[in-house]
């Protein structure tokens, strides 16, 4: 279990079927997007290090936000992850509420698994 919510409100921080990864959405309490970002990014990094998968593997991220604007500054922040050109298939959305109110931005991955 990687968060206590994961028994509280039932559901698993990663599920692995075949070769697909799929890591839930991962949110942050950090006080700023920015840092929310970085963080959101370090743990997914953090997870999918210890399946032995690296950003790399990411296929799929859907990333949800409740300031869509203040997110598409932040490309910069996103790509220092993802080697050049080597960028997930991605779907960005806004939302009004995310689970926690401190909570700006979510973003949950699939990952492939050779």
């Amino acid at each position: 279990m990687y968060n206590p919510w994961e028994a509280e409100i039932g559901y698993s921080q990663v599920v692995i079927a075949g070769n697909n990864v799929y890591l839930s959405g991962i949110a942050s309490d950090k006080a700023t997007l920015e840092e929310q970002v970085r963080e959101i990014y370090t743990l997914i990094q953090n997870t999918l290090k210890d399946n032995n998968l690296g950003m790399e593997s990411i296929v799929k991220q859907v990333i949800y936000t409740t300031d869509i604007e203040a997110f598409k500054k932040l490309g910069k922040v996103r790509k220092e992850k993802f080697k050049e050109g080597q960028y997930p298939s991605s779907t960005l959305v806004e939302v009004q509420r995310l689970y926690s109110p401190n909570h700006m931005i979510e973003i949950e991955v699939v990952a492939f698994k050779e």
